[in-house]
């Protein structure tokens, strides 16, 4: 599955992509996440979990390209694959919009199944994105917003 998200962080761009590299400052804002250590300057061993069991486990490697703006990473192993790419683009000289593309395969049928009806990896990083949003602005407490485990059932907006 391909997901798409963008946010806006309220630093300059050089700034915001070094916080955001610095994982280890941050790294315990993550809701979901369940091991995220920086085992080298260009890897990360990461797992989360998800809803019904789930617990996805890879490691992330940065991918060296020409462009300064950008960051590329694909997976290593695990039950997850994972491919993506992070843009960096300047709006003003204290905003940075920070646009992240990920593919991504689940290894297990039935989870991989479960996650196209439910959309627990789009729920999961939307929440990561809201919540290291929240971190760098300064709010005291991670923005949680929750995701409904069976969206079909959940009433329609007018």
């Amino acid at each position: 599955m391909l997901l798409e998200k963008t946010l806006h962080m309220s630093q300059p761009l050089a700034e915001c992509k070094a916080r955001l590299a610095s994982i280890h400052s941050y790294r315990r804002q993550f809701l979901m996440v369940t091991k995220a250590t920086v085992t080298s300057s260009k890897t990360v061993d990461f797992s989360f979990r998800g809803p019904f069991g789930f617990s996805a486990r890879t490691v992330l490697l940065s991918i060296d390209n020409d462009s300064a703006q950008e960051v590329a990473f694909e997976s290593v192993g695990g039950n997850i694959d994972l491919m993506g790419l992070i843009n960096f683009e300047e709006i003003r000289p204290s905003c940075t919009e920070v646009t992240l593309a990920v593919h991504y395969e689940i290894k297990n049928k039935l989870f991989a199944w479960l996650d196209r009806r439910l959309h627990f990896v789009d729920a999961f990083i939307t929440g990561e994105l809201r919540s290291i949003r929240a971190h760098f602005e300064g709010i005291a407490a991670p923005f949680v917003e929750p995701a409904p485990v069976f969206p079909m059932f959940e009433a329609a907006a007018a």
